[in-house]
């Protein structure tokens, strides 16, 4: 792996970290129904004002928290045509989330959702960190999965080309998504980044992938010296005859 850690350009002035942090991790369901984009963003919003009455400082989804959304997709929407479905029910959902950020003063890591690349070009798996500040940070997931890789299964993404570190309430933050987590060679390449915390939104489907995610990020602390926060989706999807159920936690 040769990625580079970039900074977050747009970071505020350095202020002094918090005592503590606390987090709230949301292992979505994604088998719950959902009306549409309105109500999802809602459900957010109830989600991020509990967080907030309850002294939370940064609310986390899981990767691929978006699939929830398939339960409202129209019936000819093919599973190799999911991610570019998803991707536009991103583009019209994503704006309406740094104003909840903002508005309860939560932090919220909305999981990952599959987006366009620069130019327009080939899809990617994208986690979207939005802070109350107004900042909005992106880290696009590096390591592919076998269906994340393959048009005919489900769809064939394009990788990310290195990590963000994000500048945050006196802390330093990278957000690494799910497999990525497993890789020592990102944990050498983020160890002179003097990191605070890590973020790991997940999706495992098999008790394997879940053990290997989490203990991973274990071992990710430990060479980092620093927390690593780790939530998955859980539930049963069913859509065209395909089940898969997630393990998470």
């Amino acid at each position: 792996m040769t990625r580079s850690a970039k900074p977050d350009a747009s970071a505020p002035t350095a202020t002094p970290a918090p005592a503590t942090l606390d987090l709230a991790l949301w292992a979505a369901d994604v088998a719950f129904p959902v009306a549409g984009p309105d109500a999802w963003v809602a459900d957010l919003d109830a989600r991020l004002a509990e967080c907030a009455a309850s002294g939370v400082d940064l609310l986390m989804l899981p990767e691929y928290a978006c699939l929830r959304w398939l339960t409202y997709a129209p019936d000819d929407v093919p599973i190799t045509g999911e991610a570019a479905w998803l991707a536009r029910q991103a583009d019209a959902v994503l704006p309406r989330l740094p104003d909840l950020a903002r508005r309860h003063g939560v932090a919220l890591l909305a999981g990952t959702m599959p987006a366009a690349g620069a130019g327009g070009t080939g899809l990617r798996n994208r986690a979207h960190l939005f802070l109350p500040d107004g900042r909005h940070a992106v880290q696009d997931k590096l390591c592919l999965t076998p269906i994340e890789r393959d048009a005919s299964v489900w769809a064939h993404l394009a990788a990310g080309d290195g990590v963000t570190v994000v500048a945050w309430r006196g802390l330093r933050v990278a957000v690494v998504v799910c497999l990525d987590v497993e890789q020592p060679a990102l944990a050498a390449l983020l160890q002179p980044q003097d990191l605070d915390l890590v973020l790991v939104p997940s999706m495992t489907s098999r008790p394997s992938g879940y053990h290997r995610v989490f203990d991973c990020a274990k071992a990710r602390a430990v060479e980092l010296m620093c927390p690593v926060a780790v939530v998955g989706t859980v539930g049963t999807q069913v859509r065209l005859g395909e089940a898969t159920t997630n393990v998470a936690g």
